[in-house]
Parts: structure tokens; sequence; C-alpha cells
């Protein structure tokens, strides 16, 4: 017998209701959802077979699991609210310290998914890994079978590890994104097609994977080819974003490959 059956999603954005799915679709009884945005928890209550409170008096108290995926900031904003009390209460953040929690359960933990998860696009599980930390080995050794059932590919990590995962994961998706969005903008802005990258971006992407990345560094700042970085930040002095990320970038290469 699992030794969790009954779940109770509290938070209806991407990720609480992508987790709500795909723990409906693995035989989990989701009790029901509670949720700020009313019309999503709802479709997420009508894709689970549950119910939506939009009321938080109204959360299910016999829940086996409260799976809790909000903002870090409504985490002890919402849940100060309920008695969840001796409850195994599970978050879903990347920075938060699940001690936080303690004032509420002492019986608390984080299943936390190291991917950008969206409800627009469909979501392959097991293809990145997803970190878990329990107050106890009880509770962990639930989580554990419950990663399990979902098929994750899942490892264990305290708050202090998670915290330095998800910094870094903000830097390699968040910073990329930002850098190529404006890539994207000056290439429109000069006429140029940008999926013409696609095949050097995706090699760059690639090849960041490799040991020692930093020898395959190339360009202009690696060269130290001052003419020519001095005529690429004129080329970008209309598009500030760009020339301040130029300029950082090229600093931070000639100091890394020019070092005295």
């Amino acid at each position: 017998m699992r030794k969790i059956n009954n779940i109770t999603i509290i938070g209806s954005g991407n990720v609480g209701t992508e987790f709500g799915k795909k723990l409906y679709q693995a035989g989990y009884n989701i009790d029901g959802v509670f949720g700020y945005r009313i019309e999503s928890g709802k479709n997420l209550a009508k894709e689970t077979s549950s119910k939506f409170f939009s009321n938080k008096t109204e959360i299910p108290s016999e829940s086996d699991l409260y799976l809790i995926a909000l903002k870090d900031d409504l985490y002890i904003e919402t849940l100060k609210d309920i008695n969840l009390e001796g409850k195994l209460i599970i978050h879903t953040s990347g920075s938060l310290e699940s001690k936080a929690l303690n004032s509420f359960s002492n019986r608390w933990g984080c299943i936390y998914p190291l991917q950008s998860i969206s409800k627009n696009r469909k979501v392959n599980w097991n293809s990145f890994k997803t970190y878990i930390e329990a107050s106890n080995t009880k509770d962990e050794n639930a989580l554990i079978e419950l990663c399990e059932t979902l098929e994750l590919n899942f490892s264990k990590a305290d708050s202090n590890q998670r915290k330095k995962i998800h910094l870094a994961a903000v830097a390699s998706n968040n910073f990329t994104y930002h850098l190529l969005s404006n890539i994207r903008e000056f290439c429109e802005e000069n006429k140029l097609e940008y999926q013409d990258f696609k095949n050097l971006i995706s090699q760059s992407v690639d090849n960041s994977l490799l040991e020692k990345v930093y020898q395959l560094q190339t360009g202009p700042a690696k060269r130290k080819d001052v003419k020519l970085i001095e005529n690429q930040i004129k080329m970008v002095k209309d598009n500030k974003n760009l020339k301040d990320i130029y300029e950082l970038f090229t600093q931070q290469i000639l100091n890394k490959h020019h070092e005295l």
C-alpha cells in the first residue's frame, strides 16, 4: 500500500497545475485545489476530478500530503490561516528555506523540479532532475516512493544545496533568455534573420556541457582584438541593454583569458 494516496494542491499556477495533473494521471486522489487564480484553479480541479476552493477554511483536513506551489512571498501568508499541524507539507520552491514551514507542521519538505514549467508546453518529467527534501526519514521515504511512482529522475538536496542549484538555474535559464531576446531584438532592428543563428546557439549550448568549457571560448575578447571590440560597441550604442551586456561580457572574458 502506498504511503501517500490523497493529496491537496495549494496553488494553481504553472507548477501546481502540472504537478496536479501528473499526480492524478499516476493514480493519486486529489482531494481538492486551492488557488488565488480562480479560473486556473477551477480548470485544475476539473482535470483532476476534484473540487476547487477559493476559501482557505474549505481546504480538506485529512489529506496525506499538501503540495504547495506558490510564489515564495505567499507561502507564509497563505499557511498562517490553515491548520495543518502534523500534516505533511511539501513546497516546490527552489529558494525557500524548508524549515520556514516548521511553524505550521513538523512534517515538512520540498519537491523542486529543475525545469522551467509552463502549462502551455508538454512537460517531459523524466528528462530533468527533481530534488527532494524532508524533515524526517519516514516522510523522506514517502517522497521517494512518490517520485518513483511518477517515474521522476530525482536526488536528495537540503535547502542550502537547493538554493545554490536554484541560483545556477536562474543564471543559466533566465539570463540566457534575456541575452537571446536582446540579440533577437537587434536582429529585427537590423533586418537580420534570427533563425540563421539557430545552429550556432544550439552548438554553443551543447558545448557548454563539456568539461573546461572556458577553453572553447573564441571571439574578439578572447583574441584581445581591441579595435574590433571598439567598433562593435559603437554598433550597439543605441541599444543600451545589448551595449551593457556586450561591455560586461567582454570585460569578464578579457579578465579571465588575459590575466596578468
